[in-house]
């Protein structure tokens, strides 16, 4: 998936998340990832963890503004676009991440408990 391009109706962030879950057997939403309502769903079936663990969701914010990407091979993948240049699927170590959003959380999947509301 690295190199993929973004596209922001066709292939964001969340587009690249969820074929990444997808592989795992895992079905997340594609659409409203940049909407209150994902997170509302997001955090009745993830459970936030305090370090990354292979293939937890990565939450990033940045001046309000939401992305998601995948923690694995000891960083972020993620689908990256800035301003009007062309944008991809990327890998990110920790650092870099950190250096550039204002607030990084992990979550992993936890299908056993869909009632959470915290």
């Amino acid at each position: 998936m690295i190199g993929k391009h973004y596209n922001l109706t066709h292939y964001n962030c969340a587009h690249f998340v969820a074929d990444w879950y997808e592989q795992l057997g895992i079905e997340i939403p594609r659409k409203g990832v940049f909407e209150l309502s994902f997170l509302v769903w997001m955090r009745k079936h993830f459970t936030r963890v305090k370090s990354p663990v292979n293939n937890c969701l990565v939450l990033m914010t940045i001046g309000g503004d939401r992305h998601v990407g995948v923690y694995a091979d000891y960083g972020v993948y993620h689908n990256y676009k800035i301003g009007t240049k062309h944008g991809s699927v990327v890998h990110w170590d920790i650092g870099v991440i950190n250096r550039n959003y204002d607030e990084v959380t992990y979550w992993i999947w936890s299908p056993s408990d869909t009632t959470k509301t915290h």
